[in-house]
């Protein structure tokens, strides 16, 4: 499921605001060109650290990059640790989703960021009732709250949609309503309607209304790939088409015909 995600916009000032959070760059040095300026002289010759490197790095498959990210994750220093769970980020590989659950308890702010981040991009479903039980945990950081809601809403997976409905219903600050709001948009839970309306109408802030009316036009219209899936098998196809479809098709043909006519 191919998600917008202008909602990190929305709650990126909360990571910003606090360098204690803010993710470490990794990488190293570069390492040069080991060639001379003779465009020749590199013929038959094996250039030691950058062709071990490509040659290891060529060899290495899921399973050994799997062994090395668990080593690197008894690492001390928390930086590496958030090094070893980006190495996770494209794996194809089982194993993957259950690492980066484990992580969402290091006692590492920056790692857990990490994990949950990546579980949302992976669009892991069975990450849903960890994260799900997670957002409610007193030992959660607010901002580990607000990353949780928005990684459920990239999921997109309905069962997230109670314990975000529940998130959206506490007192929160704006930051907090507006990512709620926007994440019950994403999953497409029709459940969510009767709370958004009201979010729509009563809520405070300007952003939040706004962004509630505007996840309700995606549960009522523009809903998520597998929820339209889901109404689709549930529909009667001998059931009779609404009057105001059949004449909304209408006015489409007879648009059509006047275009053709010019």
């Amino acid at each position: 499921m191919s998600k917008t995600r202008g909602l990190f916009a929305f709650i990126a000032s909360a990571v910003l605001a606090s360098p204690a959070i803010a993710f470490a760059q990794f990488g190293g040095q570069g390492l040069g060109s080991a060639l001379s300026n003779d465009p020749s002289s590199h013929q038959g010759q094996v250039r030691p650290g950058v062709d071990d490197t490509a040659g290891h790095t060529a060899q290495e498959t899921p399973f050994t990059i799997i062994k090395d990210v668990k080593l690197g994750l008894k690492d001390a220093d928390p930086n590496v640790r958030v090094g070893e769970l980006t190495k996770l980020g494209d794996l194809q590989d089982p194993e993957v989703n259950a690492i980066l659950m484990e992580s969402m308890a290091d006692p590492d702010l920056r790692v857990k960021l990490k994990a949950i981040d990546l579980l949302g991009s992976r669009e892991a479903d069975e990450a849903v009732a960890p994260m799900s039980s997670m957002l409610f945990l007193r030992s959660t950081e607010q901002i580990a709250r607000l990353h949780l809601v928005a990684e459920l809403g990239r999921i997109g997976d309905g069962q997230a949609a109670p314990a975000v409905m529940q998130f959206l219903a506490e007192p929160e600050d704006e930051r907090g309503r507006g990512t709620a709001v926007f994440a019950l948009g994403e999953i497409g839970n029709e459940k969510a309607s009767p709370l958004l309306k009201r979010v729509a109408m009563e809520d405070q802030s300007p952003t939040v209304r706004r962004l509630a009316r505007e996840a309700l036009r995606k549960i009522d219209g523009e809903l998520p790939f597998e929820h339209q899936k889901q109404l689709a098998s549930q529909q009667d196809p001998h059931a009779p088409v609404p009057t105001d479809q059949k004449l909304a098709k209408l006015r489409e043909l007879d648009q059509k015909l006047q275009n053709q006519e010019r």
